[in-house]
């Protein structure tokens, strides 16, 4: 029978909990054993927290949760029931670890199997939803830290321990498992008070020595990937940069608007470039800044990693060259090394022209070949041109979450001339989670645009009818701009380096990237509510992006089918 004490049981308070830690969201795969948590949640009614959110599928539902932590900087709680959700949906929990995003993840189990008539999940767990390690031990492989509970005091503190480690530096996805027992059972009485984990501050001595080496430098160069997430962090790298007149350069797909690409010493086209010649190199937030990694370097150059966890514990290799590491939390390390240089002699204001030409330069290679691309443009629409018109529709304040990898470079140039628009990375090595995460972004600021750009190939791994039912549910209404070349383009690439004379190349028989036949997206969008066209030539893509906000503004998620090239 489940507990009926006035002091609830195990699912109520457990809320009570995540309601004192200031949890705003529970992103949830649902299945039965959550029957005590909504029980729970009808009682408390809707004017309390957290909010509990249908997801449809484990991999939308980390997508929600990354989505909204970019946008809010807080962290949320997902539940991936069973051995099975915490391996659906261990994707998505690779990405938050690769990309330091901090998440709670707890996944309802049993611990009685049936046998226990007063907490039986139901006949298809023995034989089905079970496995020999359980949640925990299937979680270790892609999260911070993973644990089980076993009894009601245990589930509580335990809870407050996943919590803290996940939004403690270096951030990442920590995962409890939570039998469905003790949900069922009576709650502890004695919940632990809350603990906020605090920033994690370099020591002075080290930012004074990074400072000292990056103002003597003749050639000092900074590179970032993950680096200017906040408004903050990006004033302390425009400032670092200023006070060095140094360039900022970003990994080849960034995975945020780290730096102004409109600001003069923004660092346009490949760092690989210009290496050889920098005499001190700082790494503001990077999991590889170049490639391969052992490039030839000045003899003497200093290279300061400055991560939450330089030189990556948990990467399979870091053989990028390294003298100093400063490791905490990026905003105020950024900040103290970023006060440490104002404070300083100005350099040379030469260094400066110097880079702004190499960038001019770089762009007019961009402009020069989207140009190039027009003249043949018939049948499709040039990206650059795409991005192009994108940049002059789109509000300043809009969100761009992309998952697209052929179409990098002219993203990079064109949809970020001049604004200063957002941008999330939508992927971080697995695909499919570009829709959740702009779901989670749109769900976190309401009032704002939120543009999806997905490739054709990247499409199919999302979990689409989820995110589309999502959207359609709340109301989330997404821009979704697909960049459709109806192939996996990047697949032909290593085809194309070793085996350049080959037949694959000489059939254009790249079998490894067909996308056939093209289906009808627009349709799939249709079938929840939305809306959308498909665009073949540049002069459709004018009109059809000004239909296309005019939907999202009211209400309906559109889907612009792109047929771009590359």
């Amino acid at each position: 029978m489940p507990d009926t004490s006035p002091a609830g049981n195990g699912a109520d308070v457990l809320l009570e909990q995540l309601e004192r830690q200031g949890v705003d969201c529970i992103f949830a795969s649902p299945i039965a054993v959550m029957a005590p948590i909504w029980e729970a949640l009808a009682r408390r009614g809707d004017a309390r927290g957290p909010r509990y959110f249908r997801c449809r599928h484990e991999l939308l539902a980390m997508g929600l949760a990354s989505g909204y932590y970019k946008a809010t900087g807080r962290s949320q709680v997902v539940f991936l029931p069973s051995s099975l959700g915490v391996q659906n949906g261990s994707m998505g929990l690779h990405t938050a670890l690769q990309e330091r995003i901090p998440v709670t993840v707890l996944s309802p189990d049993t611990l009685s199997y049936g046998e226990d008539p007063a907490a039986d999940p139901g006949p298809e767990w023995p034989s089905l939803l079970v496995d020999l390690v359980g949640p925990a031990r299937n979680a270790e492989a892609v999260t911070k830290w993973a644990h089980r509970a076993r009894t009601g005091a245990e589930m509580v503190n335990e809870l407050r321990r996943a919590s803290f480690i996940a939004q403690s530096v270096p951030l990442g996805p920590t995962l409890l498992e939570i039998p469905f027992d003790l949900l069922m059972g009576p709650g502890p009485v004695d919940v632990p008070d809350w603990v906020s984990p605090v920033p994690v501050v370099a020591a002075r001595p080290q930012i004074d020595q990074a400072a000292q080496i990056l103002a003597h430098a003749e050639n000092p160069v900074i590179v970032t990937e993950h680096g200017g997430r906040t408004d903050a962090q990006r004033a302390a790298l425009v400032s670092i940069a200023e006070s060095l007149s140094a360039p900022v350069f970003e990994f080849m797909m960034p995975a945020y608007h780290n730096f102004p690409r409109s600001h003069p010493l923004y660092g346009a086209g490949p760092v690989e470039d210009v290496l050889a010649a920098a005499d001190a190199i700082l790494l503001a937030g990077c999991n590889g800044p170049w490639h391969p990694p052992r490039q030839p370097l000045r003899p003497g150059c200093a290279v300061i990693h400055l991560d939450e966890d330089p030189l990556r514990p948990r990467a399979a290799y870091w053989g990028y060259p390294t003298t100093h590491a400063i490791p905490g939390s990026l905003e105020p390390n950024l900040e103290a090394l970023a006060d440490a240089l104002a404070a300083r002699r100005p350099a040379p204001p030469e260094r400066a022209e110097r880079w702004a030409a190499h960038t001019a330069a770089v762009r007019t290679r961009g402009q020069r070949d989207a140009a190039e691309a027009r003249t043949t443009a018939t049948d499709f629409v040039p990206a650059a041109d795409l991005f192009g018109a994108l940049h002059e529709v789109l509000p300043d304040d809009s969100i761009c979450v992309d998952e697209i990898v052929a179409q990098v470079p002219q993203m990079i140039q064109f949809l970020y001339e001049r604004k200063p628009l957002t941008q999330y990375r939508g992927w971080a090595g697995a695909l499919g989670m570009s829709l959740g995460t702009a779901l989670g972004a749109k769900l976190a600021r309401p009032e704002r645009t939120v543009v999806a750009i997905v490739g054709d190939g990247a499409w199919h791994y999302n979990p689409v009818a989820a995110a589309l039912g999502f959207a359609q549910e709340y109301g989330l209404p997404l821009l979704i701009v697909l960049c459709n070349n109806e192939q996996y383009a990047s697949q032909t690439w290593n085809v194309l380096r070793y085996y350049p004379d080959s037949a694959a190349v000489r059939d254009n028989n790249f079998v490894g990237d067909v996308i056939a036949p093209t289906p009808d997206y627009v349709k799939v969008v249709e079938a929840y509510g939305g809306a959308g066209e498909r665009v073949q030539t540049p002069a459709a893509l004018g009109p059809a992006l000004e239909r296309a906000l005019q939907a999202v503004t009211s209400g309906r998620t559109f889907l612009l089918d792109v047929r771009v090239r590359p």
